[in-house]
């Protein structure tokens, strides 16, 4: 037998371990098929990490085994292809089953996994980008740019859109009265916790039916001091809409003023009029406010007001007397009115006039022969800028 395999050029055989009767080049048997040893099997080469130099040709399908994740290698066993002069996992699978922190069983994407970017889908349906933890049924998460963008190139563009309904998936139905049709919602954190400061919401305006779905669409915002949502701009399906006004009755609503600073409902900011009056413009130059009803602009005349106690002494028959009424912002030459809010007694005649800043005078005169001598009163005085 030694001699043939000396002078023998080429030998084709069988070789078989555990078997007499091998049935491939290389058959190994296992101990018991039904109850092998931990130790039936093969170990190919190990190591943890790819030689330094690559493979040749005449490795081609070389097998191994990677100890460890290296990169966006998994852990496996891998064959060397010389045509793509590179190192093939064998049966990796992009997806594998696992479990989040929470518990929750998953499939995760391997590759961005290996290179630290969660893609998970939860058993109950949650999908997460960059967590395997999604808080909502779909959830991006990462620490730098998330922005979310549709590309498309079509004269039908990209549609976000909310789909809502009463009934069921199977059978749907119409909401119910004002039910919430969907929301864009933003989350922040306070310092202890997460919190929903703001968002837009579509609603239905009252009850949906067979060719009618009026709706209303709210912007909230969250104001300071405070983490609970108030409405701010309120469009109804009327097409009125409020300002912090929840059930506008104009086609603009606008909350009512307070006191305090900064509450005023409507405000102008200074600016340069038109060059070119336009019909319903209103403009306000920082000294006086315009209308233009038409073509020409027009000034609206300001109302200054203020009521008093005045207490006239007695008048001789023939004689004037003059006491005087703060009212701010009067200036000289400004039109004045002014009348007592009760009958005067017979005999006296009066009139007004600013005689200096924020100064108004009413002039008491007595056309009597005899002297009069005017009850306390209240004058309303009004002066026209």
């Amino acid at each position: 037998m030694i001699l043939v395999l000396c002078i023998s050029p080429y030998l084709h055989a069988q070789v078989g371990i555990g078997t007499t009767t091998p049935k491939s080049s290389l058959d190994i048997k296992a101990s018991s098929q039904s109850t092998p040893n931990n130790t039936d099997g093969i170990l190919i080469p190990r190591f943890d990490a790819f030689p330094a130099t690559n493979p040749g040709a005449d490795q081609d399908g070389m097998l191994a085994f990677l100890n460890t994740a290296i990169g966006t290698d998994d852990k496996g066993f891998y064959y060397w292809d010389n045509d793509q002069t590179k190192w093939i996992n064998i049966g990796a699978e992009e997806w594998k089953a696992g479990t989040n922190p929470s518990g929750d069983n998953l499939i995760y994407a391997t590759r961005a996994k290996l290179t630290g970017t969660d893609m998970v889908i939860t058993d109950d349906g949650r999908i997460g980008f960059g967590t395997d933890d999604p808080v909502e049924r779909f959830e991006f998460r990462g620490p730098g740019d998330n922005d979310f963008q549709i590309t498309s190139a079509n004269t039908n563009p990209p549609n976000y859109i909310l789909y809502n309904t009463g009934g069921t998936l199977d059978t749907p139905g119409p909401l119910a009265a004002n039910g919430e049709i969907g929301s864009f919602i933003v989350k922040t954190h306070d310092g202890n916790g997460i919190v929903e400061p703001g968002g837009f919401r579509f609603y239905m305006d009252g009850v949906a039916k067979a060719g009618s779905a009026p709706s209303r669409f709210v912007i909230s915002t969250t104001p300071d001091g405070s983490i609970s949502q108030r409405e701010r701009i309120i469009v109804r399906s009327t097409g009125n809409v409020g300002l912090t006004e929840q059930n506008p009755t104009a086609t603009l609503h606008i909350r009512a003023g307070a006191a305090s600073a900064g509450s005023a409902p409507i405000k102008l900011t200074t600016g340069t009029n038109l060059t070119t009056p336009e019909k319903g413009a209103i403009e306000y130059d920082g000294t006086d406010l315009y209308f233009t009803p038409n073509t020409t602009r027009k000034l609206l005349l300001k109302g200054l007001k203020n009521t008093a106690s005045l207490d006239f002494p007695n008048i001789p028959a023939g004689s004037s007397v003059e006491l005087t009424i703060t009212v701010t912002g009067a200036t000289v030459g400004s039109s004045c009115s002014g009348s007592p809010n009760t009958s005067i007694e017979p005999g006296l005649m009066w009139s007004c006039y600013v005689s200096a800043a924020n100064t108004v005078k009413i002039r008491l005169s007595n056309i009597t022969g005899a002297a009069i001598n005017p009850a306390l009163k209240s004058w309303k005085v009004t002066v026209i800028e």
